[in-house]
């Protein structure tokens, strides 16, 4: 909630470098994979060769928190488990990081709740008395530090997919 509130208010100093983003998902991936992550999940890396060396202009440890907080999303809200895709691929628009399960999803009500960028949003699962949504605004907010975008696609019991794209850096 801290880093929420410095970031809204532009007060979260940013430590910009190249930071080249498969490394960084990949180390993300690693730290969750490590952590003694239960059996009923599993998680997946890939990345296309060209974003291999393709680097950001970005703050580290924000990136590591915004995608941390989609995989962490993936696992709390899909407690029966799930299968979680990360990949980095470089488009048109830039580098794209993308973090898909196939999990439980969120109805396009919910979607459009998380789009709009409210702050405390209910469950999908009321017996499990979950809130969604500051996760969200946060990875939200981290990439409009970085002057990325963040789409996010979802539907009940199929899953849900959030693609943050950043901006090329030119060396």
């Amino acid at each position: 909630l801290n880093l929420t509130s410095r970031l809204e208010y532009s007060m979260q100093p940013l430590r910009m470098e190249k930071v080249y983003p498969v490394e960084l998902a990949r180390q993300v991936v690693c730290e969750f994979l490590d952590s003694g992550l239960g059996e009923q999940y599993e998680i997946e890396f890939s990345a296309d060769q060209e974003s291999e060396s393709s680097p950001i202009l970005g703050d580290e440890a924000l990136l590591k928190r915004a995608l941390g907080n989609l995989i962490q999303n993936s696992i709390v809200h899909n407690p029966q488990g799930c299968r979680i895709a990360v990949s980095v691929l470089c488009g048109d628009a830039g580098i794209m990081v993308e973090t898909a399960d196939d999990g439980a999803g969120v109805s396009a009500e919910k979607l459009e709740e998380l789009t709009t960028g409210n702050r405390r949003l209910e469950s999908t699962d009321e017996k499990l008395n979950l809130r969604h949504g500051l996760g969200i605004l946060l990875v939200r907010q981290i990439m409009e530090a970085h002057k990325g975008t963040m789409t996010m696609e979802s539907e009940p019991q199929k899953g849900f997919k959030t693609v943050m794209t950043f901006p090329s850096f030119i060396i």
